[in-house]
């Protein structure tokens, strides 16, 4: 079968997300309020190629985004903070099907990467799909490989006595910081209001800059009720005596919730609000119907971090940064010289640099 491809625009949003919907994997960075969101907080457009049969069925949907600056253009599928890209194929088409499918949006990427010269091109795989990871490994032309830990703790189904199942999934210590918490006096609530974005984002960057790292801007957290509705994302709040105390923003598309933002204030990290926060939000996700929650990436080399994850019951998943390179330059930059030109996009791995 042979597939037409074309670029979609914005406003066939909704029918993007009805096919992202049909496989059970798909997760919030390819949805249309995520896409939307990314392209008000970049200025830039993103590319929807789209590849569809001859009754207009949508057999495959591809993402990019492209950065220009001074050393080339730079094509990420997807850009910021890890988020997985790659190619989305039809779970209603056989092996061979989705093959093609796969491959006619891509020949399209690789074509417009080619026509504006692009220095790198990097797809992010998704670590619930290994059968795509497999076809990008073997037909995306990349020259460099990254990989990262995806960590999720899969979520039991909502019937009786799931509460008791789901905290015998955590290690120590978690279950005992949940009820230190609620020893404590804890209490949590959520909402969607600037207001708790407003509190969450003053204290991450206060979080953030006590360890030396880079906070999300302010702008991010202010973009988000434009383009994501109640069901789209919610903002959990920890209080003690009516003093909010610790917070987390959390993502909802498809079967998976993504843990994107905590915030934690520092006097009060030793009662244990995180903690709380973070199984009652499980909680309401298991009878919302989630069936992930996906904790986001983890470097080889952040143990530390690895070792929080893992303690809530969480399954490794793969997945791989595959880059493209068209000559040398970007490999003879600085790690310095490639944030400030390509800010929260993927370039190259810094263990590749030659300086």
């Amino acid at each position: 079968m042979s597939y037409a491809v074309r670029t979609a625009g914005p406003e066939e949003g909704a029918r993007l997300d009805t096919f992202l919907r049909l496989s059970g994997h798909t997760l919030l960075y390819q949805s249309s309020s995520y896409i939307a969101l990314l392209e008000s907080y970049f200025g830039l457009t993103a590319t929807r190629l789209v590849a569809a049969d001859a009754q207009h069925n949508i057999a495959a949907y591809f993402p990019l985004f492209v950065k220009s600056a001074e050393h080339g253009a730079v094509i990420n599928s997807l850009p910021y903070y890890g988020s997985n890209g790659g190619i989305v194929v039809s779970p209603q088409l056989d092996a061979e099907e989705r093959a093609e499918a796969a491959k006619a949006v891509h020949d399209e990427a690789l074509r417009l990467s080619a026509e504006i010269s692009a220095a790198a091109f990097t797809i992010i795989s998704n670590p619930l799909d290994p059968e795509g990871d497999a076809w990008l490994r073997a037909h995306h032309p990349h020259r460099l490989v990254d990989e990262r830990i995806g960590q999720l703790t899969p979520l039991p189904e909502n019937t009786p006595g799931f509460e008791e199942k789901l905290v015998a999934s955590f290690d120590d210590p978690r279950p005992r910081n949940i009820r230190k918490a609620v020893r404590e006096g804890v209490t949590i609530r959520f909402s969607h209001t600037q207001a708790d974005l407003d509190f969450l984002y003053e204290v991450h960057r206060e979080n953030i800059t006590a360890i030396g790292g880079i906070a999300k801007e302010k702008r991010f957290f202010d973009l988000i009720p434009q383009h994501f509705g109640g069901d789209g994302f919610r903002v959990y709040v920890a209080e003690l005596n009516g003093q909010p105390i610790a917070a987390l923003l959390l993502f909802y598309f498809n079967r998976t919730v993504e843990y994107f933002t905590p915030a934690v204030v520092e006097a009060f990290r030793g009662a244990q609000p995180s903690a709380l926060i973070i199984y009652e939000a499980m909680l309401d996700a298991v009878r919302a119907g989630y069936r992930w929650w996906n904790w986001g990436g983890t470097w080889l080399s952040q143990g530390g971090v690895y070792d929080f994850k893992k303690k809530w019951g969480t399954e490794d998943l793969r997945y791989f940064y595959y880059t493209q390179l068209s000559g040398e330059t970007l490999l003879s930059l600085s790690r310095e010289q490639l944030l400030n030109a390509y800010p929260n996009f993927f370039v190259v791995p810094f263990s590749a640099l030659k300086s």
